[in-house]
């Protein structure tokens, strides 16, 4: 990525601190802050202690509803926008508004309690309020940071709960906050000249955004409106895609590490926890399956937890291997290990003095912290090997015939294997999701698996199959009889719905038994240091072991293969939901609603759009709205390096399949 590019995302940190210190020269005097422990990471992407210092924050406290910290001077609390979090908050200030003499009226003029909410205030906090008795004593404030920068070219919204909340509950509260930053990063990076919007959310996103656009900018454009229409916009196109029009590439497992990294582990804006004693694999399964790891660890010291930041300008060795396939990574990590105790054990023979003086000073400290960085890594590859490697291959398997829809009377076997003798909480249940999604779940199958899963963690969670059905994750439970006479007419080899959409966009190499290649260009980068990845990796599919093409990587390769408009519309006219916007067509018709690609065959946009196509920079910004996979930004990485793109990723957060199941279950 060019300099200027890298400049301007950096951009958003400076207006992030711009707001955060509007907020805080509005109360005036000193103040402590109290954070939720959520929020902690993500604020260190925008500012740290000294920073908040200069603007008058004197302590810092995590938020703790059990233990509130002494009351000495204004509070300001820092909180996401929870209801129920909010309520824990009122409790504590009625709680200091106790403490103090019920003979003084509180001055509304200097409030004491200030709160401010991520991302922004909802109605039924004012309500509550109200009720608590404590309005014009609390005083409540917006702040939203936008994205925040996690890594090169990778950026995030880190907004809790948006995949939950949007698609399972139907509550399209969050999608205001993403219009939001969408706007501002057409602010600051300029409007693309053609947007692609794919799903019901992405639509209504782009809906608000242009609808803010032309309530900002009455009749004529003016000043920096007007000079922002005419410059050049850093990317040329944007795609938004909503989370449940690619479900296979989050319920995949990934064989890139940075992909298995979040299998084993917890990310947390860019910083993932690393814990020996426990992982996302040992908690989500039963509790006597655990009895032996749990005998093992007694017996074994006890390892510190630690983080590991998922950057490579922060961490070299992540760098070098995060988009590699983990088999490569496990042999590389070893020779790294190897070759640091031979420089070790050469710098120590027949030194004279002088030299191991230098070697003391300057050379042993910088060994010591690489040997601390590279144990990091060995103790996660040892994890993932541990928790995943016993059945991978089986398991690599499994998921390769769902994908094709071949041996599924071997499929329906090894799931309900897995949840009579080795049930995980999430991973067993994001298979059968996977299975629903790509070949369809009968009705006798589906009573099979609801009843071995609710045998295996109680029927407690005979709702959760309802939050699923509701993201379109898991058949209807309550219209069984339809699909029990389908059930019987299964004809392996009939291709479903979810293949005869994925071979249209050639996602499915093993199932055309072709590997799409991609041409490499001229003007490429061939650092291999730089990419993580080998250059004999010509096909993204490589995330998933070749097995499938991320549904985001294959409408980018699209999109800028395209020679003509005529020629994206043979390759991506089917998709009905697939619209287009942007600078270009506004700016030729200013009631401009997004069309479908077929709509504007027949329109009189056509010349327009073929004098845009091809690209001449193929400059792409990426939204997918309810998480990102590293295997998507893997496979959009690769696609980048090898047609000589510029590809930006963000999201809402950063998950893998684990995560999305779990926030179904918690929903």
């Amino acid at each position: 990525m060019d300099s200027s590019s890298s400049a301007k995302l950096l951009a958003f940190r400076q207006i992030a601190q711009e707001k955060l210190q509007h907020v805080f020269y509005s109360i005036p005097s000193e103040k402590d802050l109290i954070i939720d422990p959520a929020l902690i990471k993500p604020l260190e992407h925008v500012c740290g202690a000294s920073w908040l210092r200069k603007k008058g924050v004197d302590k810092i406290f995590k938020f703790d509803p059990k233990n509130p910290p002494p009351k000495r001077k204004q509070f300001v609390y820092f909180i996401t926008s929870n209801l129920l979090t909010f309520k824990s908050v009122l409790d504590q200030i009625s709680g200091y508004q106790s403490q103090t003499s019920s003979l003084m009226e509180p001055d509304i003029r200097n409030k004491q309690y200030h709160i401010l909410v991520l991302p922004s205030v909802m109605a039924s906090f004012e309500h509550l309020l109200e009720e608590e008795g404590l309005h014009g004593i609390v005083e409540l404030y917006n702040f939203q940071w936008d994205f925040l920068l996690l890594d090169e070219s990778i950026l995030s919204l880190e907004l809790p709960n948006v995949y939950a909340d949007v698609f399972v509950r139907k509550d399209t509260t969050p999608l205001g906050s993403i219009a939001h930053s969408i706007r501002i990063f057409n602010l600051v990076m300029g409007k693309p000249h053609l947007v692609f919007s794919l799903g019901e959310n992405a639509e209504k996103i782009l809906h608000m955004v242009q609808r803010t656009e032309s309530n900002k900018r009455p009749g004529k454009e003016t000043g920096s409106a007007q000079h922002n229409t005419d410059t050049e916009p850093e990317y040329a196109t944007m795609l938004i895609l909503d989370r449940d029009r690619d479900y296979p590439a989050c319920l995949l497992t990934p064989v890139v590490y940075c992909g298995l990294l979040l299998e084993i582990q917890t990310l947390n804006s860019g910083s993932l926890m690393v814990d020996g004693e426990n992982n996302k694999i040992r908690t989500g399964k039963l509790p006597f399956l655990q009895q032996d790891v749990a005998a093992q660890q007694s017996t074994a010291s006890k390892q510190e937890a630690t983080s590991l930041r998922m950057s490579g300008a922060q961490d070299m060795i992540y760098l070098e291997h995060r988009y590699r396939h983990f088999s490569e990574v496990i042999s590389l990590l070893s020779s790294q290990a190897k070759a640091l105790g031979l420089e070790g054990k050469a710098y120590s023979r027949e030194m004279k003095l002088a030299e191991m003086k230098d070697y003391v000073t300057n050379k042993l400290p910088k060994v010591a912290a690489a040997k601390k960085e590279l144990f990091k890594h060995l103790r996660l590859c040892e994890t993932i090997v541990e928790e995943i490697g016993a059945n991978f291959e089986k398991h690599q398997m499994i998921e390769e015939s769902i994908l094709t829809n071949t041996n599924r009377k071997q499929i329906m076997n090894y799931i309900l294997e897995l949840l009579s003798s080795d049930a995980h909480k999430y991973n067993t249940l994001r298979l059968v999701c996977l299975y629903h999604v790509t070949i369809g779940l009968a009705g006798e199958d589906m009573t099979k698996l609801m009843t071995a899963y609710l045998n295996a963690f109680g029927y407690r969670h005979l709702s959760l199959f309802h939050n699923l059905f509701q993201a379109r994750l898991f058949p209807d439970t309550t219209n069984l009889s339809k699909t029990k006479i389908l059930s019987q007419i299964s004809i392996p080899t009939l291709k479903t719905p979810f293949q005869i959409e994925a071979n249209k966009l050639k996602q499915l190499p093993t199932d055309t038994n072709e590997v799409p290649t991609i041409a490499v260009s001229p003007t490429a980068g061939t650092s291999e240091r730089d990419s993580g990845m080998n250059v004999g990796k010509s096909c993204p599919s490589y995330v998933f072991n070749g097995n499938y093409i991320p549904l985001v990587a294959q409408l980018t390769h699209m999109i800028f293969a395209a020679s003509s408009f005529d020629n994206l519309n043979t390759r991506l006219g089917h998709l009905e939901r697939l619209k287009v916007s942007g600078r270009t067509l506004e700016q030729a018709d200013h009631h401009y609603t997004p069309r479908t690609i077929k709509e504007l065959s027949a329109s009189g946009h056509k010349a327009t759009l073929n004098q845009l196509l091809p690209f001449k920079q193929k400059t792409m910004f990426i939204f997918i709205v309810g998480g990102i996979t590293y295997a998507e930004i893997a496979a959009c990485h690769l696609l980048e390096r090898t047609i000589g793109a510029k590809i930006v990723l963000s999201s809402d957060r950063i998950i893998a399949g684990h995560d999305l199941i779990e926030s179904v279950v918690n929903c």
